[in-house]
């Protein structure tokens, strides 16, 4: 299918929903900022633009935008979001605040930047009611087109719905050149949509949450786009990059076909989610999202390798709290989350027992599921990240966000599913040291392949 024919449009879809994809333009090319003042004004009568980007991206591309637009007649305030003491800046309740703080009176907002900044302007778009557009300088995550952002509210990650943007511009020479480990988080992010998508229909089994078929497939249709040209991505060949790039986005509108972030993000992003948070309680910095999501990725590949040999399922006790120690001044927060969970765990272990149901969920998740090997040699011969030691993790710091990840999080994933089997936290330890080092298994052809899409859903 020609994803390009999704802009702009509003379907009846076989799920029986009617689904809106209001972005208007993915704009590819190296004009991109020249095209700026056309299609900004083609959304909105005034002409004010709120230009947010961070020191970086300013003199990437931002300082460019606001020359282009001013020569055509728009009114430019630009709002530099400061960098913290640990690297970047961060998006969460305190930034919000901080920005909103500085927002003059706009028409319309344009976001400079990659995950941080394009959250936060969306976020502050949303809440005033603005429609905003994004610069992309990397191919680093997909949330450009998006309709969620994920801020830290309170210190706990957390997904809010928003608004997706009405267009997405990037240069191809600035996304092609970005750093590289930028582009390898992107690559990490976008690996982990098949795992992410075998959550989902975890839950639509399981919790019967609302699935959606032709989602899930734009989300298989996409990988090609990568997994096959890891190599092209490590030698920064354009069309392997704009082939990533493509991948991010339409994952990112996949998420905002459904109005979740259940086709893009499942288990694997726990990982991520809960580095990031031991890292706002101890100060220990964290390596970048995309990065972390593909040891999750490799993690949480591994855990359904194991899942795949269980027959019959057994369920084993869970704790019955999380574990409020480790957590410290976040627990509060942590344990509202997990409380809302419960009940939906308490599900998943009494439809355990209906011997249908479960050969259902295997059937249908071993056809989704890539092999851990498959991930890893992927992540490897792109250069990406694929050890602790990649990401500047110690072992000790990597377990302990293992054990404690599947305690955020109000919806159930693979994690949990593994707590109620039995199978962590035992298998934590053996996983590590088999797929998140360089001393593990050895990657190669060994590891199957994806078979045909799920069926019967």
């Amino acid at each position: 299918m020609d994803l390009k024919d999704l802009l702009n449009t509003t379907f009846d879809c076989e799920c029986g929903r009617s689904h809106d994809v209001p972005i208007r333009n993915l704009v590819y090319a190296e004009d991109a900022l020249e095209r700026l003042p056309k299609i900004l004004g083609s959304f909105v009568d005034g002409r004010r633009v709120v230009l947010v980007a961070d020191q970086r991206t300013w003199a990437i591309a931002g300082e460019g935008a606001r020359q282009v637009l001013e020569h055509k007649g728009w009114s430019v305030n630009h709002i530099i979001v400061p960098d913290t003491e640990r690297g970047g800046p961060v998006c969460d309740d305190t930034t919000h605040a901080w920005l909103n703080s500085k927002l003059p009176a706009a028409d319309i907002a344009l976001a400079v930047g990659c995950g941080v900044i394009n959250d936060l302007t969306k976020w502050l778009a949303f809440d005033r009611d603005l429609p905003y557009a994004v610069v992309a300088t990397a191919a680093t995550m997909n949330g450009f087109a998006a309709s969620n952002v994920a801020p830290a509210l309170k210190g706990v990650k957390t997904i809010l719905s928003a608004r997706p943007p009405l267009a997405v511009f990037a240069i191809p020479s600035v996304i092609t050149n970005a750093p590289f480990e930028l582009t390898a988080a992107g690559l990490g992010d976008t690996i982990a949509k098949p795992i992410s998508t075998a959550d989902w229909i975890l839950n639509h089994i399981f919790n019967d949450e609302y699935f959606c078929r032709y989602c899930s497939e734009i989300i298989n249709t996409l990988e090609p786009y990568y997994f096959d040209r890891a190599e092209d991505i490590k030698k920064r060949q354009p069309a392997a990059i704009e082939a990533l790039f493509d991948a991010l986005l339409y994952s990112g509108i996949a998420m905002t076909i459904v109005g979740t972030s259940a086709p893009a993000s499942g288990g694997e992003h726990l990982l991520s989610h809960t580095l990031d948070m031991m890292s706002s309680i101890d100060g220990v910095a964290h390596d970048l999202h995309g990065r972390q999501v593909g040891l999750g990725t490799l993690f949480a590949s591994a855990i359904y390798d194991r899942i795949f040999q269980v027959e019959p399922p057994r369920c084993y006790p869970l704790p019955p709290d999380i574990d409020r120690v480790f957590w410290g001044r976040l627990a509060a927060s942590v344990g509202q989350q997990y409380e809302q969970k419960k009940p939906m765990l308490q599900t998943i272990r009494e439809k355990l027992t209906d011997g249908k149901t479960w050969r259902a969920f295997l059937a249908a998740c071993r056809q989704q599921v890539r092999s851990p090997h498959q991930i890893k040699n992927c992540l490897r011969t792109a250069g990406a990240a694929h050890t602790f030691a990649d990401i500047g993790c110690s072992r000790e710091r990597l377990l302990a966000a293992i054990l404690h990840m599947h305690e955020i999080r109000t919806r159930p994933t693979v994690i949990d599913l593994a707590w109620i089997l039995g199978i962590l936290p035992g298998a934590a330890d053996e996983i590590i040291d088999r797929w998140l080092t360089d001393e593990g298994a050895p990657v190669g052809a060994e590891g199957e392949e994806k078979r045909d899409n799920p069926q019967g859903l």
